[in-house]
């Protein structure tokens, strides 16, 4: 066993140095470390197994129904209405798997949502569009507004977690997104300011109070994360 002083994290490795931040490892065979016990894995009981087959079942026949109506209809309405039954469909996995893995990351989940839901809430733009898939509500307002809550949600787990460092790169995450519609609206894609205007502010204030207010630990597992 081999301990690097400065991670503080000990290596049941042959390696001499650290793979997080490369300083050298000191050895601490003598020393007696008992780890955690790793948790049992919990069984996911045979009628749920039943029920999402059944529901896979269905999502696929909804999914091929939709396609096969849109096609033969395609003649008389010119649009592709069955990529927002797709999106629907995919977008409710999501949601179904993250609903089973309640116990998992949440801030991970709020990012994958904010992703998910936005293609979601595009697509639906991009076919119910004025003409030619125009893009009007889906980036001027409801992506701006989606990342500035899942932005502030991540917020205030991290400052009411005792291990912030462990949301750190999903907060980062959320906030780099959060400059994407103001990024758009840079390359005339998107026509109303105020809302990217102001996910982006969250975004950047969000950035600079990581940086300025970060604690001792924080910029650490910032160093380590980016290998700085």
């Amino acid at each position: 066993m081999k301990k690097c002083v400065k991670c503080n994290v000990l290596h049941n490795t042959t390696r001499k140095s650290c793979p997080l931040c490369f300083e050298i490892l000191q050895d601490v065979d003598g020393q007696n470390y008992q780890g955690p016990e790793y948790p049992k894995p919990t069984p996911i009981p045979e009628k749920y197994n039943v029920l999402l087959r059944i529901v896979a079942f269905l999502s696929i026949i909804a999914i091929f129904t939709s396609v096969l109506i849109n096609i033969l209809t395609y003649k008389n309405t010119r649009t592709v209405w069955s990529i927002i039954v797709v999106l629907g469909v995919l977008y409710f996995w999501v949601l179904l798997r993250s609903t089973f893995k309640a116990k998992s990351n949440v801030p991970m989940r709020l990012v994958i949502q904010m992703v998910t839901l936005s293609i979601h809430v595009i697509g639906i733009d991009l076919v119910t569009g004025v003409s030619r898939w125009s893009l009007s509500w889906s980036i001027n307002y409801v992506i701006p507004f989606l990342s500035m809550a899942s932005l502030l949600a991540i917020i205030s787990m991290f400052l009411g977690k005792v291990r912030s460092s462990e949301y750190l790169l999903y907060l980062l995450a959320a906030a780099i997104l959060g400059l994407i519609p103001f990024v758009l609206w840079l390359f005339d894609l998107v026509i109303v300011l105020w809302p990217s205007l102001a996910a982006a502010s969250l975004s950047f204030a969000t950035i600079v109070g990581m940086i300025v207010f970060a604690d001792k630990e924080t910029k650490e597992e910032l160093k380590k994360r980016f290998h700085i």
